[in-house]
C-alpha cells in the first residue's frame, strides 16, 4: 500500500508543472497581493466576486466555505498522499530542500518515500491545512496559528531554511490540491474551477502568515506570544 501511494504522488509531482502565478511576480507574495495567473478580478461560475485584497484579511464567503469543506477529507489515506504529492513537489522543483529533513540522507535512492519519518512529516504538513479548514467558520483563529506555526520554523534556519522557501511550499500545495480537485468525479468543470481559485487564495493565505512568523522569529518579535 506505501508503495502504490508513493508511486501515485511521484507522478504527480512532474517538473516543468505550470504555477498560478509566474515565478518572476514573488513580489506579490510578500506584500500580500493575491496572486492569480489569469485576472485579479475572478469571477466565480455562480457570477460571485473571488477575494480581492490584502490576503492577510481574507476571510472566505459562504460559497468559498461550502467549496472549501466539500472538497477537504480527514481520512488518513487522503491526507497522507496529499502530504506525500506536496514534498515529493518540493523536493523535485527544489532538491535543497532535502538539506532540512537529515533523515533522508540515511536512505538510498528514494527509499526514503517509505520511511516513517517521511510518513510522519508529510502528515504533519497536511495536518496543518486540516486545522486551517477546521476554522474556516472562525478566521480569528487561523492568523496567530499559522504565524506561530511559521515562527517555529526558526528552529531549522540553522539547516538552511530560508523565508523565499515558503514559495515552493505554496506552489507545491497548489499544485497537488489541483490535482487532487481534477480527479473528484462529484464537482462538475465549473465547481472544479472555483475549487482550485479558493484553494489557491488558502494556500496563499496560509503560506504569508507562516512567512510573517518566521521573518519575526529571525528577528527575535513574536506578534502572538504565547499565554502564561
Amino acid at each position: 500500500m506505501v508503495h502504490q501511494r508513493s508511486h501515485s504522488t511521484s507522478s504527480v509531482s512532474e517538473k516543468g508543472a505550470s504555477f498560478s502565478t509566474p515565478q518572476a511576480n514573488r513580489k506579490n507574495k510578500v506584500n500580500g497581493s493575491r496572486r492569480m495567473s489569469d485576472s485579479n478580478n475572478v469571477a466565480y461560475s455562480n457570477g460571485k466576486k473571488a477575494f480581492e485584497g490584502n490576503i492577510e484579511k481574507w476571510e472566505p464567503n459562504v460559497y468559498e466555505k461550502e467549496l472549501l469543506r466539500r472538497t477537504w477529507s480527514d481520512e488518513f489515506d487522503n491526507l497522507y498522499e496529499l502530504g506525500s504529492a506536496i514534498y515529493c513537489y518540493i523536493f523535485d522543483h527544489n532538491p535543497n530542500c532535502k538539506q532540512l529533513f537529515p533523515f533522508i540522507s540515511k536512505y538510498q535512492g528514494d527509499e526514503w518515500k517509505e520511511s516513517k519519518e517521511f510518513r510522519s512529516q508529510a502528515l504533519k504538513f497536511v495536518q496543518t491545512l486540516a486545522q486551517v479548514v477546521k476554522n474556516i467558520y472562525h478566521m480569528e483563529r487561523t492568523e496567530s496559528f499559522l504565524y506561530t506555526v511559521g515562527h517555529k520554523h526558526v528552529k531549522f534556519a540553522d539547516r538552511g531554511f530560508k523565508h523565499e522557501y515558503w514559495d515552493i511550499f505554496q506552489d507545491a500545495m497548489e499544485f497537488a490540491l489541483e490535482h487532487r480537485l481534477s480527479l473528484m468525479t462529484d464537482l462538475d468543470d465549473n465547481q472544479k474551477k472555483d475549487a482550485v481559485t479558493v484553494w489557491r487564495t488558502l494556500a496563499l493565505y496560509t503560506t504569508v502568515h507562516m512567512r510573517n512568523g518566521f521573518i519575526d522569529g529571525l528577528k527575535g518579535v513574536n506578534r502572538f506570544p504565547p499565554l502564561v
